[in-house]
């Protein structure tokens, strides 16, 4: 029941932020924060690794419009995109942990137009103005 609860947790506030990031630029506000990092790095590894690994799957970043093109916008910022190896990523959580990974077997992830989908452009210019980073 606690993993449950748990998971429930984490759906509400994915949710909330979802809810934010739909009125205001970033999660603070109008300007990029430490804040919108750290958010960031929990959003890149959701799909590919958290849904399925930690059965946290209703809902996968990529389905949730303004958290998907807030993560897109961010892994497209100048210098953000050399900091992710999603790779390296998968390969870390998937074989350090041999309770939940016995035979460390590494997800082929997404194909097709899904694949990669922080790479592709996001629309958060077109809803709420230009930024400069």
């Amino acid at each position: 029941m606690l993993l449950l609860s748990t998971c429930r947790e984490l759906c509400a506030s994915l949710d909330r932020a979802e809810e934010i990031l739909s009125k205001q630029r970033f999660i603070a506000g109008s300007r990029f924060t430490e804040a919108d990092l750290r958010l960031f790095v929990t959003l890149i590894r959701f799909d590919e690794v958290y849904a399925v690994y930690f059965k946290t799957n209703r809902r996968l970043i990529r389905e949730y419009p303004n958290l998907k093109n807030y993560t897109a916008e961010i892994y497209q910022m100048p210098g953000i995109a050399d900091s992710v190896n999603m790779q390296h990523i998968k390969m870390h959580y998937y074989t350090s942990h041999p309770k939940l990974n016995y035979y460390a077997v590494i997800p082929k992830g997404l194909e097709g137009t899904d694949a990669e989908w922080w790479k592709k452009p996001h629309n958060r210019d077109s809803h709420l103005g230009s930024v400069d980073v």
